[in-house]
């Protein structure tokens, strides 16, 4: 809890944990996107095959519940990548406005990644566009963070001041 508090500090358990956080995270970054492209697809007509059906695939569109059941899931699992993502960011030494917009930027890409779905399925089908920015979006501050995250570790790690850009 310590280590939450007030940082992971730059030697010991803490790094070690860290750096296992980070490995978790690319490995599912990367599996995140192979799994959108094989369960949905990067094509406008994919998204919306995916939540619309295709009778002539014999493909059915997604239920409201079905929705629910992901959005549930996906409520939780996000709000913690959220805060986590979120706090580590707080100890980095990226300047204040840089924080603040890829704060901003990681929960706008959240909110609008979970909403686009319902949005194509029951508003229309041009909320496509919006699930593959959303997408895009998530995976771009997400790494952006990541990145920014690393170079402050490995910083630490030399013992170099952190500039402040």
């Amino acid at each position: 809890m310590r280590m939450m508090m007030a940082g992971p500090g730059e030697t010991g358990l803490p790094k070690t944990i860290m750096a296992f956080f980070y490995g978790y995270f690319l490995v599912h970054w990367l599996t995140g996107i192979l799994m959108f492209r094989e369960k949905i697809g990067f094509a406008y007509a994919d998204v919306t095959r995916y939540y619309l059906g295709d009778p002539e695939m014999f493909i059915n569109p997604r239920s409201f519940e079905g929705l629910l059941e992901v959005t549930h899931f996906h409520l939780f699992a996000m709000g913690v990548f959220f805060v986590v993502f979120a706090h580590l960011l707080q100890f980095s030494g990226l300047r204040e406005s840089i924080k603040t917009s890829l704060t901003w930027l990681l929960a706008v890409a959240i909110i609008a990644d979970l909403a686009a779905g319902y949005l194509v399925r029951f508003v229309a089908p041009g909320f496509a566009w919006t699930k593959l920015g959303a997408f895009w979006m998530l995976q771009g501050v997400s790494l952006a963070l990541f990145g920014a995250l690393i170079m402050e570790m490995f910083k630490a790690a030399r013992g170099v001041a952190t500039p402040r850009f």
